[in-house]
C-alpha cells in the first residue's frame, strides 16, 4: 500500500529535528528517536478521528490547550490512552494550519509537553 502522508506541510516546520515516519494502522506516526510526537490521520471511515494527533506528556494537556485553543482532548485508539493525553487538531478547525505550524515549532524547540516514549512491547515468545 502506497498511501500519501496527509498534512505533509508539517515536515517543513519539523526540519530542525530528525524525524521518522512509520505507517500505523492506516495512519502515520511521527517519531524523533524513540519519542512518539504526532499521528497523522485522514481516512473516510470515522472522520471525527481525522487530523493531527499530538502525543502529550501526562498532565500537560491544559497548558497546551491554553496556548493553543484549537486543540481538543482525544482518547486515542485505546481506552487506556484517555489519561495519557492525546490532543487533536481537527482539519475542520478554522485555524488548523496555524495551530499545526505552532505545534511543530514547539516540537522543534523540544517542548517537554509534547511527545511520549511508547512502552516496549513484549514479543510473543517472551514470558
Amino acid at each position: 500500500m502506497n498511501r500519501k502522508i496527509p498534512f505533509d506541510f508539517i515536515f517543513d516546520y519539523l526540519l530542525p529535528i530528525e524525524t521518522t515516519v512509520k505507517p500505523y494502522f492506516g495512519m502515520f506516526a511521527i517519531y524523533s528517536g524513540a519519542k512518539l510526537l504526532l499521528m497523522l490521520r485522514e481516512r473516510d471511515n470515522e472522520p471525527e478521528m481525522n487530523g493531527i494527533w499530538i502525543a502529550t506528556a501526562r498532565g500537560e494537556q491544559e497548558s497546551l490547550k491554553k496556548e493553543l485553543p484549537a486543540l481538543r482532548t482525544f482518547s486515542g485508539l485505546k481506552e487506556k490512552d484517555s489519561g495519557a493525553g492525546w490532543q487533536l487538531i481537527s482539519p475542520e478547525a478554522d485555524d488548523f494550519e496555524e495551530t499545526a505550524i505552532r505545534v511543530c515549532e514547539l516540537i522543534a524547540r523540544r517542548d517537554p509537553r509534547i511527545g511520549k516514549i511508547p512502552p516496549l512491547k513484549k514479543r510473543k515468545n517472551q514470558k
